[in-house]
């Protein structure tokens, strides 16, 4: 009689530790792994589930699924499309953060998994970053100076190697820089942002500072200039002998000074008129009426004549070397009147000298 309870109460445990066990349900936080790469203070985060071992221990199949019918097939199907998985934070991670895996259960669909509504993961691996300071920066970069005070133009050079010899370097005063100037120079946004791939972080802002030196000076009026009476005079030789009077008397000039214009700085994608060179820093010219006669005293033609120097460059004295300065020479014809030749030259960025 014992012997038969004894074999009851076995056969009633079996049937139930089977029972619970067919019941049982998988825990889906055992399939998912959250990966880390990149560098300390700027890692990544991402995750992936074990399918195929979740799969295998569900539905207690192997690796070979070519042999399933479509109603097991579907229920694969189901069971993976039942969690969505998200995560709280995905980047700029530091070793030793916390990541909270978010888990969200379709019941409907998740008949055979269960699982936790959260997981928490600590960030680890993560290498350490190499640090791009500001005395890196300036020690690596080289820059010279082109073009006029005030107008003046950076070059970068770099010699940096390896990953950083890629890096751009870029100054927002470029094209406006004076002697005297502390020129910024500062990792363009494309080569900041690229950074973090490279394995890198800034420990500065980026960016060095340059005193900016030897640019042409330029006279900003022409009283500025300390040899003016010099150029002046050139001016007036060289109008006078370009409309000299002809050796054998066909024809002579009368030439009148009109007004005096002085522009410092050349124009961007400068319009004017100038035929015989381009305009340039530094330049004086005068304005003159032209009125040339024959051999009989008759009025032939009056026109307007543009006459002067430029590339008026100044040294240290405020002084303009005349032999490296260079002519200005255009006319207009008579269809131009004189106040439309002046209106002109203020429009080409020429001040008027009183």
């Amino acid at each position: 009689m014992k012997k038969k309870n004894l074999y009851l109460l076995a056969l009633c445990l079996g049937i139930i530790f089977i029972l619970t066990g067919c019941g049982s349900k998988a825990e889906l936080t055992d399939y998912i792994e959250v990966n880390f790469d990149g560098y300390d203070t700027m890692g990544n985060a991402s995750y992936s589930v074990n399918e195929d071992k979740l799969i295998n221990d569900v539905f207690e199949i192997s690796d070979d699924y070519l042999n399933l019918n479509m109603e097991t097939l579907a229920e694969i199907d189901k069971m993976l499309s039942s969690f969505t998985i998200t995560l709280d934070k995905e980047s700029d991670l530091s070793n030793g953060d916390e990541i909270v895996v978010h888990i969200k259960l379709d019941k409907d669909k998740a008949e055979k998994i269960k699982s936790k509504d959260e997981m928490k993961v600590k960030v680890s691996g993560l290498e350490e970053p190499g640090k791009l300071s500001d005395e890196e920066i300036d020690k690596n970069v080289v820059v010279n100076f082109s073009g006029v005070s005030g107008r003046g133009e950076i070059q970068i050079d770099t010699t940096f190697d390896g990953d950083l010899s890629s890096l751009g370097f870029e100054s927002k005063q470029d094209g406006e820089i004076k002697n005297g100037d502390m020129v910024e120079v500062a990792l363009d946004e494309d080569s900041k942002n690229s950074l973090a791939s490279l394995g890198y972080i800034l420990t500065g802002k980026g960016s060095a500072k340059f005193e900016a030196t030897g640019l042409a000076e330029v006279a900003e009026k022409p009283e500025d200039i300390a040899n003016l009476e010099d150029i002046e005079r050139l001016i007036s030789e060289g109008i006078n002998r370009q409309y000299a009077d002809s050796s054998f008397g066909y024809y002579k000039y009368e030439i009148k000074k009109e007004n005096t214009y002085y522009r410092q700085y050349v124009r961007d994608n400068d319009s004017s008129n100038w035929s015989s060179s381009a305009p340039s820093n530094g330049t004086l010219v005068n304005i003159y009426t032209i009125k040339e006669y024959d051999m009989d005293g008759a009025l032939n033609d009056t026109f307007t004549a543009v006459f002067g120097y430029t590339d008026i460059i100044l040294d240290e004295n405020n002084q303009a070397n005349v032999t490296e300065i260079n002519e200005y020479f255009d006319t207009y014809d008579k269809t131009y009147s004189l106040e439309s030749v002046k209106k002109l030259m203020e429009g080409y960025g020429y001040q008027q000298i009183k």
